[in-house]
């Protein structure tokens, strides 16, 4: 997750820089520029990088849901037993 953060980040500067020092633009739209450009860059560039991360999200949420399953599990299971008469 890192890396392909810090990729991303590093082909924003990179392209916005190009666009600031090559066109006329001002720092601002250099900016909105370089954030269109390395965007669809990315989309090509950062295909692999955006999988590995999609995949380690994946499975993530995947632990956390079966995590929280298991634990409703054991509370129902827990709600299920009666407690001893007299209280």
């Amino acid at each position: 997750m890192i890396l392909y953060t810090l990729l991303r980040v590093a082909l924003f500067a990179a392209a916005w820089g190009l666009v600031w020092l090559f066109t006329p633009l001002d720092a601002l739209w250099s900016a909105v520029a370089g954030l269109l450009i390395s965007g669809a860059l990315s989309l090509v560039l950062l295909d692999r990088q955006r999988g590995r991360v999609g995949q380690a999200a994946g499975g993530f949420f995947s632990r956390l849901n079966e995590r929280i399953d298991a634990a409703s599990r054991a509370e129902d299971i827990d709600d299920d037993v009666e407690p001893p008469e007299g209280r």
